[in-house]
């Protein structure tokens, strides 16, 4: 009887530990500004964490983010919505978060402004090794065009994610 409740604990850490990447590295990557490329589908079986428990506390921390802070010549953020946080199984048993959210950023400023983008990620995450090994983010749009005139940001967000999934792991 121990045996079994131990085996079932077991098979529900990989679960939440999931959970938990997804919660904490694609809700704050999304202030960050990215180059455009292209995010990929996942391969294998999906399920919605807007749609989860976790929901209302994702959205929460969506509406308080701000990703307009950070871009030149915005100063506040209209509308930044998560649309889709999905997490999918990976083939070898690593798992895919794919998130696609819309945002609008404003100017306050002289000259003002409005610019709009959607946000598309994909990330595949080594969940026993706590590692990232396939990271995509791809914004287009206006803002898409005024972040891909910065260049290092791709690199810069994946070392902020894998951060992020070692904090989390504990390494």
């Amino acid at each position: 009887m121990k045996l079994k409740h131990a085996l079932h604990s077991a098979s529900l850490l990989p679960s939440i530990r999931t959970v938990l990447l997804a919660g904490a590295i694609v809700l704050p990557l999304s202030p960050l500004p990215m180059a455009a490329t292209p995010a990929e589908a996942a391969p294998g079986a999906c399920w919605s964490l807007l749609q989860s428990k976790f929901g209302p506390q994702i959205e929460k921390s969506v509406n308080e983010a701000d990703p307009c802070k950070k871009l030149p010549g915005v100063d506040h953020k209209e509308k930044f919505e998560v649309k889709s946080l999905d997490v999918c199984d990976g083939p070898t048993g690593n798992v895919q978060i794919n998130a696609h959210a819309e945002m609008e950023c404003k100017s306050h400023g002289f000259l003002k402004t409005t610019l709009k983008g959607q946000l598309d990620a994909s990330m595949t995450v080594d969940v026993g090794a706590c590692h990232i090994t396939d990271l995509r983010l791809g914004i287009n749009g206006p803002i898409g065009e005024l972040i891909s005139s910065v260049g290092g940001l791709q690199d810069l967000a994946r070392g902020f994610a894998q951060a992020k999934i070692s904090e989390i792991c504990g390494k």
